[in-house]
């Protein structure tokens, strides 16, 4: 009986215990994004937590300030194309992964798993090498292409997923009424997947519009991204402006990781569309 109530108490003791190390690894992630956050009220022109004040004029010196608002158009601008480019090329290729013969799932396989493993700093130099051969170094096209490759991995993972909880006996019932496969897919498969298309796309938006290091090789002098452009207004000034910014950026990132919630794209990437399935 001692045995059996023992056996009872450990997973609870093992709960408590995941449960307090996952509060600490949380606090832990979002105690730098609250300093940010509190730096960027400081009413004096300089950085400082705790704040000595109250003031929200550094938001509205953020969102008025040329260089800012420049880059944050050309961020918003090379991550809508990046999502657009990213989601042609990831749908069919998550399609082939989960329906296609072994060779063609190894070969995407390894196509797809390489940006993961390569670091961010040698793939952006090859890209930079790669695209001066072409004459496509430090434009737009380049670096909708670096954005496109680091984003790849995340999505397939994210739409294999969600097409592993459609069964594709669907289909086969669409196409002994009559429907071609691309007619069966569209009407049947691709309405099935529409969260996970969507959660694909919030990641490629992420992806693209928070990248540092290949937007740091590929970036052309005077048409820089919003992070780039932060890191060299920090070179020469230390007010509470980058606070701002940077505050505004978490801000978005919180609604999009909410979005991404509700569209159930972190359980798919933790693997819950499989786990459903079963």
């Amino acid at each position: 009986m001692a045995a059996t109530v023992d056996t009872r108490r450990r997973p609870r003791r093992q709960r408590q215990k995941v449960s307090v190390f996952t509060l600490m690894m949380t606090i832990l992630l979002l105690l730098p994004l609250v300093v940010v956050a509190f730096a960027s009220l400081n009413p004096d022109p300089y950085l400082l937590f705790p704040p000595e004040g109250f003031s929200l004029r550094w938001f509205g010196d953020a969102l008025a300030y040329p260089s800012f608002r420049t880059s944050l158009t050309l961020s918003l601008r090379i991550a809508l194309i990046v999502v657009v480019v990213g989601l042609l090329i990831t749908v069919p290729a998550a399609v082939a992964l989960t329906r296609g013969t072994g060779r063609v799932r190894r070969t995407i396989q390894l196509a797809t798993a390489t940006p993961l493993v390569t670091p961010d700093i040698l793939l952006a130099l090859g890209l930079l090498i790669m695209l001066s051969q072409l004459a496509l170094a430090n434009s737009v096209l380049g670096l909708v292409l670096g954005h496109v490759l680091v984003g790849l991995p995340i999505a397939i993972q994210v739409l294999v997923a969600g097409l592993a909880g459609v069964d594709p006996n669907l289909e086969h019932a669409a196409a002994t009424l009559g429907a071609s496969k691309i007619r069966a897919f569209l009407t049947v498969t691709l309405p099935s997947i529409l969260p996970a298309i969507g959660s694909a796309a919030v990641f490629l938006f992420i992806f693209s519009f928070d990248n540092v290091s290949i937007s740091l090789f590929l970036s052309a002098p005077g048409q820089t991204t919003l992070p780039i452009t932060l890191f060299q207004y920090l070179e020469n000034n230390a007010d509470p402006t980058v606070a701002a910014m940077s505050t505004i950026l978490v801000v978005v990132g919180i609604a999009a990781a909410l979005v991404l919630g509700r569209l159930g794209g972190l359980g798919q990437l933790a693997g819950g569309a499989g786990r459903r399935r079963r």
